[in-house]
């Protein structure tokens, strides 16, 4: 054989990039594969097989790589990124801030190691955490959609609806198809009793995405805290509709009904959403009190007990059984 016909690894390289942008990635790792033989101590070639992997949700054979990547350039930033990244999905959320914090220490400027860090500090619930690392990654990148709407959801979390508004009206501003924006600010928008620009955003909600049964909820939500409550039942259904296993809209169905009073029907409702989460705490709850109002005081106190052995935080739950007994 001519050794001037054998490739050589950089001869790989196009043909691995063109596989990664057309997600060709079972082509892309073998190709990898072939370059990593000719070139074992390849740095770039095990992270690029890193993400491949990762983009296939092989998050074990991604971790590897990025693993030897980092062994063999161990200033390699991207590659604790990554590697990061993949423990994030994993929620082995200490490996992954320790790779963050190493990729930040490496590189103090890198947006995106301050954006994962304060995802991950968010799936560990700390809030506080992950709204300064967030905030941080958008200083240093103030046009990153997705760092707004990480830390719009934090705030949601901390109840502080103003700035989830600030923020999604940000990710709006940068992509206004995002029918996901328009909900989550439309749910803030409603906790903040502004229930106009609730139903205006969920209604471009479902203008964006006519099968988003969560932008149909979200809708439901705002017309039931406004006491619009055919609007609200007419929601809830079609979001039982596209999505038949949503617990959370029969029950809030079953709350609009009560408020009908429609009372076997909000039973129905109530009853639907148990056999679909038998631990909602809520939705037994609110059953006990229909029940009451039916006269149904046996019931009523069998839903009271069990909603407290699920939730013993539930104290309008304990005032309702104390008052019945």
């Amino acid at each position: 054989m001519n050794p001037e016909s054998e490739p050589d690894a950089l001869s790989y390289m196009g043909g691995i990039l063109a596989h990664m942008l057309t997600e060709e990635f079972d082509k892309a790792i073998s190709d990898l594969n072939k370059v990593i033989k000719l070139e074992p101590n390849n740095a770039p070639a095990y992270a690029l097989r890193g993400d491949a992997y990762l983009k296939k949700g092989k998050f074990n054979k991604a971790i590897v790589d990025f693993t030897e990547a980092i062994r063999l350039e161990p200033k390699n930033v991207d590659a604790y990124i990554r590697r990061g990244n993949a423990y994030m999905v994993k929620f082995q959320l200490d490996d992954a801030i320790s790779d963050l914090n190493e990729a930040i220490r490496l590189d103090p400027n890198n947006a995106a190691a301050y954006k994962i860090r304060g995802e991950a500090y968010g799936v560990q619930l700390q809030f506080d955490d992950a709204i300064s690392d967030l905030s941080e990654a958008i200083r240093l990148d103030p046009k990153d959609a997705s760092a707004y709407k990480i830390r719009g959801l934090a705030y949601n979390v901390k109840g502080q609806y103003d700035d989830v508004i600030n923020d999604f009206t940000e990710v709006i501003r940068f992509d206004p198809n995002n029918a996901d924006a328009f909900r989550e600010r439309g749910e803030a928008y409603a906790l903040l009793g502004q229930y106009d620009d609730a139903i205006n955003d969920c209604n471009e909600a479902i203008r964006l995405d006519p099968d988003s049964a969560s932008a149909y909820g979200s809708r439901g939500e705002a017309c039931l805290r406004n006491g619009q409550y055919d609007a609200a039942i007419n929601d809830y259904t079609e979001a039982i509709r596209l999505d038949p296993n949503n617990a959370n809209a029969y029950s809030n169905r079953g709350i609009a009904n009560k408020s009908k009073g429609r009372l076997d029907a909000a039973i129905d409702d109530f009853t639907e959403a148990i056999r679909l989460d038998p631990d909602y705490a809520g939705a037994y709850g609110v059953r006990g009190r229909v029940y009451r109002q039916l006269g149904q005081k046996k019931q009523a106190i069998q839903d009271f007990e069990k909603a407290l052995s699920l939730d013993s935080d539930l104290d309008w739950v304990r005032q309702e059984l104390e008052e019945m007994r």
